[in-house]
């Protein structure tokens, strides 16, 4: 019996389900919350989640790489993006993508929220990475569409960590986001204050926007 410490030790060519399963899961830590929720008669999310729920608009919403179904019987017309096939096994409902780019391909201008909620498939990328992956989702927003982004501060690669000002980066990388064709509506950002705590917000990431999508 092999006792797992690190997400990493399950990256090797997994092929059975229960090991798929696990992988999955320890990667996604709202997934807790949906297995909470289904052992309730209540719906378990953050305050984040909480947030969300308030801004959203009426119509279609999609959500990607965040185990979304966990927002299941929170959201009307809900759709499950993931990457993971492992996924269909316990929501059947989920939509498998391989390739971000399939998102604006199969739900070309469909949704009027659009939610990535700390995605660990964004991670180690430059502004530049980030701003590809937002201009595959942006093609299955429609006009005025409100579009969810959070990270954590560590995703973000290729600046100096100790000599540039850490709030004017992802003031910048927002700026860089809106050339895409957003307008950055609210944003918050987070840093550690210095207890040791180096990522205050790791389930929803401590950097969130609010963008709306302009066609």
């Amino acid at each position: 019996m092999k006792i797992v410490r690190h997400y990493s030790e399950l990256e090797n060519n997994i092929q059975d389900q229960k090991s798929a399963y696990l992988r999955y899961r320890v990667g996604k830590i709202k997934h807790a919350l949906w297995l909470k929720t289904r052992k309730s008669n209540e719906n378990y999310i953050t305050k984040y989640d909480e947030y969300i729920l308030k801004m959203i608009q009426p119509g279609k919403t999609g959500i990607f790489g965040s185990a979304g179904y966990f927002l299941d019987g929170c959201i009307k017309d809900l759709t499950v993006i993931e990457r993971e096939p492992i996924v269909k096994s316990f929501f059947p409902r989920a939509e498998i993508v391989k390739h971000r780019k399939e998102i604006g391909t199969r739900f070309p201008n469909t949704f009027d929220n659009f939610i990535v909620t700390n995605n660990r498939a964004d991670l180690w990328v430059d502004a530049n990475g980030l701003c590809e992956h937002l201009a595959h989702y942006r093609e299955a927003m429609k006009n005025d569409c409100l579009f969810f982004y959070s990270m954590r501060d560590t995703q973000l690669t290729s600046w100096n960590r100790f000599k540039i000002n850490h709030y004017q980066v992802f003031i910048d990388l927002a700026k860089q986001i809106e050339r895409l064709g957003f307008e950055c509506l609210e944003s918050q950002i987070e840093f550690a204050n210095g207890d040791g705590n180096e990522n205050p917000d790791t389930t929803n990431g401590n950097i969130k926007y609010l963008f709306k999508c302009i066609k």
